[in-house]
């Protein structure tokens, strides 16, 4: 039963909708723009033939194969409608509450000018809190994306994550009956969405807070987790508010990454039994820095025709030493000033900043092999993701047909583009 296509689509509903949706904008962007008229008129004939099918198939329907069929085509034509009207006036909209953000906007910047001087450790720490940028070395700028670790000082969901950690072993400590479980959501969403606005609300930190608001909004509730749900209900509330924002490169690539750490993590990581504590931690971050390479590789190649050649070393070595910086800058942040070691502190954070920057300049400047050149068409890109679906799957259910499956699809390209 739990292996049917029915079962699937039950315990994964928000994936199976996501994806129907974006198949009907992406359809959609083949036709030309209409009038609102036609829009308006279209949109009432899909809704009214979905309301039939809909009450043919619970009166009458017994064929499940038909079942998926039909409410298929349902759930693409309403994408193809949702793009159209979309264009015309976005779906939800909320106001931005500018004077409270700026408030503690201010706040944050303030107690970085008083507790770090240097100029360039200055600018990393509002880059890295705030994804304010202006202030940073453009050279040094260049060798974070040459070793293809922007994302560290590119506000983002590992921020927001180490935040979320930190603030649920805080209101851990709450006790654990109705009313402070509800407290503990309203302080937990309160304080993520509060930093999110403050970040100026930059697409990648708005993805990676929806991700954590429907995660925790459904933990509360005591709903099942699945995560592949959770994710394509943080994307179709992101399709909801901006349709075009599928065509966003970085909202590929995160979406990517995060499907490909929660589909590879566990298969890599259990590959491998370790004891030692330490090396198991290096093993866990190497696996997770695999997991989203795999899965983001031909969004990059296809993009941008390069990947950073240190990609994997400088994400496994750089990323966790970057973690220290967002702590200490965020107990610098909770320190009153009133206390000397307040300053004392941020003298150490920003010395620990300079050297972190040293690194990573010192290692790009001695680094020969900056990026590789790869061109791929849409043709490589779709055998690339079905070759990693046979990985997937062999890793998951330690078949050896499925590694058929991969040399066979493998070979029939090859032999495709030899006598082609």
């Amino acid at each position: 039963m739990q292996n049917t296509y029915t079962y699937w689509r039950a315990t994964h509903p928000l994936v199976f909708v996501s994806a129907h949706l974006i198949v009907g904008t992406l359809i959609a962007q083949l036709f030309p723009q209409y009038s609102n008229e036609i829009i308006k008129q279209c949109s009432i004939f899909v809704f009214s033939i979905s309301l039939i099918v809909i009450f043919f198939i619970s009166k009458w329907g017994k064929n499940l194969a038909i079942h998926a069929f039909l409410i298929s085509i349902i759930m693409i034509s309403w994408g193809i409608v949702i793009y159209f009207n979309a264009q015309i006036n976005p779906i939800f909209s909320i106001p931005y509450p500018h004077n409270i953000i700026t408030c503690f906007q201010g706040w944050v910047i303030e107690k970085i000018n008083k507790t770090i001087i240097s100029k360039e450790a200055n600018g990393f720490a509002l880059a890295i809190l705030l994804g304010v940028k202006i202030n940073m070395d453009k050279h040094l700028v260049t060798a974070y994306t040459q070793l293809g670790i922007i994302h560290i000082i590119a506000i983002s969901g590992m921020h927001l994550e180490i935040l979320f950690k930190n603030l649920k072993r805080i209101t851990g400590l709450l006790p654990r009956n109705k009313i402070f479980l509800i407290l503990e959501l309203i302080i937990l969403l309160i304080c993520v969405w509060t930093y999110t606005l403050m970040a100026f609300a930059s697409p990648s930190i708005v993805r990676a807070s929806v991700f954590f608001t429907i995660f925790t909004v459904g933990k509360f509730i005591g709903a099942n987790t699945f995560m592949l749900n959770t994710i394509a209900g943080g994307l179709l509330v992101l399709i909801l508010f901006d349709i075009n924002g599928i065509h966003n490169i970085g909202l590929q690539l995160s979406y990517a990454a995060v499907i490909g750490i929660n589909l590879f993590y566990n298969p890599l990581s259990q590959l491998i039994s370790i004891n030692n504590p330490i090396i198991k931690f290096c093993w866990s971050n190497c696996c997770v820095s695999v997991a989203a390479q795999l899965t983001t590789f031909p969004i990059l190649a296809i993009h941008f025709h390069q990947v950073a050649g240190w990609v994997l070393v400088s994400n496994f070595i750089m990323v966790p030493l970057s973690n220290f910086i967002l702590y200490a800058l965020g107990l610098l942040l909770i320190l009153p000033y009133q206390l000397k070691l307040t300053f004392i502190w941020g003298r150490i954070t920003e010395k620990y900043i300079l050297f972190f920057n040293q690194m990573v300049s010192g290692w790009f400047s001695h680094t020969k092999a900056g990026t590789v050149q790869i061109s791929m068409g849409k043709s490589e890109i779709a055998l690339y993701y079905l070759l990693l679906l046979f990985v997937y799957l062999w890793l998951y259910l330690k078949r050896p047909r499925y590694i058929l499956g991969f040399l066979g699809s493998f070979c029939c390209y090859f032999l495709l583009k030899l006598f082609s």
